[in-house]
């Protein structure tokens, strides 16, 4: 199985965005964040994965994400996911991922740091904090078998601007 980690484009400013009142889940993209995302997802069509599963974090910056990356991976809708809101806990995510049915490839959209975190869990068994992504990076993890703690494989990770650059 592949399994595509993707970070939410960039949003308006928590601070900026707080002084509205609102949660911080309801923040949204910004203008620029949705136009650099739709040219990073056109350079992601470039890569043609098999990606049959979206999930995305239930934040509202996630789900628009997953809105524009979801024609991209040939997904028709994306699935919430309570395991990739922004504070939730990295083993509960990696939980979460071993319990799902296995297909040819899943993508996931979130957040910061807990991304990278599980990226890392994944691929060297614990979190170390040395795999960040960018806002709209996206990193490649395969598995042979069972999804678990050091059991997958970094294929590839590509910040915002590389995925841009495939659009051309």
């Amino acid at each position: 199985m592949d399994l595509l980690i993707i970070r939410h484009a960039a949003a308006q400013g928590r601070e900026e965005f707080a002084r509205e009142g609102l949660p911080d889940d309801q923040r949204p993209l910004t203008q620029r964040g949705i136009d650099r995302m739709k040219m990073a997802a056109r350079g992601l069509t470039t890569l043609a994965l098999p990606i049959e599963r979206l999930i995305t974090s239930p934040a509202i910056r996630a789900v628009q994400t997953a809105e524009i990356v979801a024609p991209a991976v040939e997904v028709r809708e994306s699935e919430p996911e309570g395991a990739f809101a922004p504070d939730a806990p990295v083993e509960g995510a990696i939980d979460w991922l071993r319990k799902q049915p296995r297909v040819d490839g899943m993508a996931v959209v979130g957040h910061e740091p807990n991304l990278g975190q599980i990226c890392e869990c994944l691929v060297s068994g614990r979190a170390n904090g040395n795999m960040p992504l960018k806002k709209g990076g996206m990193m490649l993890i395969r598995f042979d078998n069972a999804v678990g703690y050091g059991s997958g494989k970094l294929v590839w990770a590509l910040p915002p601007a590389v995925l841009r650059a495939l659009a051309d």
